[in-house]
């Protein structure tokens, strides 16, 4: 082996370790010392990691058919069965019932095929007669039954017009009410403030009079904008409503004017209220409280009115709604009972036709394709006896193949139903390992992952590997803790294996064979943010990172880091 130099033999030991992916060694600075790893490419492989045993892979859980009570259980666990051997026999009085049911339907069909081949005899035709004038009687009730819908539904008809008609007619004399109220109120609201109560106020809506009580001067010069303000949206409103002309428009109105009136009141009283403190001569401080108190008995009597003929136009819409759903429903109905005389007529033509075929062919004798129809539905009948059979057979659960029962955790009386396990068989052939997976790591287990195995039988180093088979839906719950039942199937039989051996199982959840890693003892974090700490110029620097999957020993990096950066795992010293 030729001799290599000291610079040689350095470069080659870099090398090394690049290629393993980490890279240690000490810097010592300030006293203080660091162990440190270079950041490298290289395989990440998450595991979960559980324990399993081995069972037989053939084994099988048999289930009921159909729901129905334990009768009788001829087998016991341990017991050796053929195929074809009774396991389990659930009640069947139900379908004995069906069944006995059924042959006399046979029966019955093959007795009508019997007499059509022997011909009618003359009591035959007096029957088959007498049906027929039944048939014709139901046909000429129907009938009449629809001559008399047909009218009903015309009186129904006209009722619901005529209830439109008035309820249209009622509603509009007491729109025309609500409208006239308007018009009075607008007049009203438009003297109390134009004329009654003008002469207290100057032009500019001050007191034309020195009041003696601040408070009252106050409320009758301030309600003074407010009832005009009042009296023009009254106004507007109206006029709007005239213009429109639909009663929807009118109705809309009504919360305008009548709380304009109300405001317009307000000052009215407030007018009333001012005179009391007028410094006034009597004469005209009498004129005013005669004005004002006929401005407040003008608008008393407008929003009672209103409000009247409000309420009143209301109980009318719900009188007339009344009236025509009332109307309409009858109208419903009427349609409905002429509807069903309408199929009564078509059922009992339908009857009174059946009726004349069967007596026509009791006077001719039966045809020939009418005894190949009934031999036909001797043989529909006979087909559902198969049927019922069939049903029957469900109701027994035998063994498939040649095994040996395992399991029976059911009871005679017991009531299954299909999904639940009656009996469990086990025959011998290749094995699986089943093991309990805990919820916090079933999400990450997928069907055809690859798993490392090692059984506690063998010695230490001796593996298998297998594949994820199945994993139960359902949860089971184990002192309390949720699991998921997972099975793991061989990549290849051992002759060595046996039921129940324990299973060491590291099932690969996810890989990355060419990931950016660190090794975890570099990994650290602070309020849910992972950081590391890179030397730089020989000082750790912390750096925040994002990771991804872990191994036993190293973390992918996703962000934060770069192939070379070197960072720290440890540090002692100072």
């Amino acid at each position: 082996m030729p001799k290599l130099s000291v610079k040689t033999w350095v470069w080659l030991i870099i090398g090394v370790a690049a290629v393993g992916g980490v890279v240690a060694w000490r810097v010592t600075r300030s006293g203080v010392s660091y162990e440190t790893a270079t950041v490298a490419r290289g395989s990440v492989v998450e595991v979960v990691s559980v324990t399993g045993s081995i069972a037989p892979k053939t084994k099988y859980d048999l289930q009921p058919e159909v729901s129905a009570k334990i009768a009788q259980i001829p087998v016991v666990e341990g017991q050796d069965v053929k195929a074809g051997d009774l396991l389990i026999k659930l009640d069947t009085k139900d379908i004995d019932a069906k069944i006995a049911a059924q042959k006399a339907a046979i029966d019955q069909a093959q007795a009508q095929l019997n007499g059509l081949l022997a011909g009618p005899t003359a009591q035959d035709l007096q029957l088959s007669q007498a049906a027929v004038d039944t048939a014709q009687a139901q046909l000429n009730a129907a009938i009449s039954a629809e001559s008399d819908a047909k009218v009903a539904l015309a009186n129904a008809q006209d009722n619901l017009s005529n209830s439109q008609t008035k309820a249209d007619t009622l509603l509009a004399s007491k729109l025309s009410s609500l409208s006239l109220d308007y018009d009075n109120d607008v007049t009203v609201a438009g003297d109390a403030i134009n004329r009654l109560t003008n002469p207290l106020f100057t032009s500019t809506d001050l007191l034309a009079f020195i009041a003696t009580d601040a408070q009252s001067e106050v409320n009758a010069t301030g309600t003074r904008g407010q009832a005009r303000s009042a009296l023009d949206a009254m106004q507007t409103a109206v006029a709007s409503a005239k213009s429109a002309g639909t009663a929807a428009a009118v109705e809309a109105a009504y919360n305008t004017v009548y709380s304009s009136l109300l405001t317009v009141k307000l000052h009215a009283d407030a007018c009333a209220q001012v005179l009391n403190y007028a410094s006034l001569s009597a004469t005209t401080l009498a004129t005013y409280q005669l004005n004002v108190s006929t401005a407040q008995s003008s608008l008393d009597a407008a929003s009672q009115a209103l409000a009247a003929d409000k309420n009143s136009y209301d109980l009318q819409k719900r009188l007339n709604a009344l009236d025509v759903n009332a109307a309409q429903i009858a109208l419903t109905n009427a349609q409905s009972a002429l509807t069903n005389a309408a199929r009564g007529i078509d059922t009992a033509k339908s009857a009174l036709a059946q009726a004349q075929a069967a007596y026509d062919l009791k006077k001719t004798g039966a045809r020939p394709e009418d005894i190949a129809a009934q031999r036909a539905q001797v043989g529909v009948q006979q087909a559902a006896l198969v049927g019922l059979q069939a049903e029957l057979a469900k109701r027994m659960i035998l063994a498939p193949m040649d095994s040996i029962v395992t399991d029976v955790p059911v009871n005679v009386g017991d009531t299954v139903s299909p999904g639940m396990t009656a009996v469990s068989l086990m025959t011998t052939g290749k094995f699986e390992i089943v093991a309990n997976i805990s919820e916090v790591d079933i999400a990450k287990v997928k069907v055809g992952q690859t798993v490392n195995i090692t059984l506690d039988a063998f010695a230490t180093g001796e593996k298998w590997t297998g594949k994820v088979l199945s994993i139960q839906p359902a949860e089971k719950v184990v002192e309390g803790v949720i699991f998921y039942e997972t099975k793991i199937v061989f990549d290849q039989e051992d002759p060595r294996l046996r039921s129940g051996m324990t299973a060491n199982l590291d099932i690969e959840v996810a890989r990355k064979d060419d990931a950016l890693r660190v090794p975890l003892r570099a990994l650290q974090e602070t309020a849910g943010q992972e950081y590391v700490q890179v030397l730089v110029n020989g000082k750790p620097v912390n750096r925040n990172v994002t990771t991804g999957i872990e191994s036993a020993d190293y973390a992918e990096v996703t962000s934060g880091l770069s192939e070379g950066d070197s960072v720290v795992v440890s540090s002692s010293g100072k």
